[in-house]
């Protein structure tokens, strides 16, 4: 009697440890990216790559403050091929010109701080078109 109970709890446990593995993979969904209610506009192209927006992601924080989603794809100025494509989840103050990058392909930028795109085409194209209504 006790070998059969033994043996019943021994397949009990391994369901159990199967039914467990199982619900954590359908749950544990950290590194899917979820794309498909993006409005991407191309906002700026120079040599060295392209910038997008996402019209759709603009949302007024505070006075003069909005915060938005833009993809970047860097392209190889010899072959003028993708080389790389990164989307940032961005602050960007209106009335100041500046930004900050508050998240790098869904990774939180926890030392993120307000920069100037120092002349950088990409950078003051997409803050210009994105401040233009607010």
């Amino acid at each position: 009697m006790l070998k059969i109970n033994q043996k019943i709890k021994n397949k009990f446990d391994f369901l159990l440890n199967i039914l467990v593995l199982i619900l954590v993979i359908l749950f544990n969904r950290t590194n899917i990216v979820y794309g498909a209610n993006t409005n991407w506009v191309e906002v700026s192209r120079t040599t060295a790559g392209v910038q997008y927006l996402d019209r759709d992601s603009i949302d007024i924080k505070e006075k003069g403050i909005i915060e938005l989603t833009t993809k970047y794809i860097k392209i190889s100025p010899s072959t003028s091929k993708e080389i790389e494509e990164n989307i940032y989840i961005m602050k960007i103050n209106c009335l100041t010109n500046k930004f900050e990058d508050i998240s790098v392909n869904g990774k939180k930028n926890l030392s993120a701080k307000w920069e100037d795109p120092n002349g950088d085409k990409l950078l003051d194209d997409l803050i210009s078109d994105s401040c233009e209504n607010v």
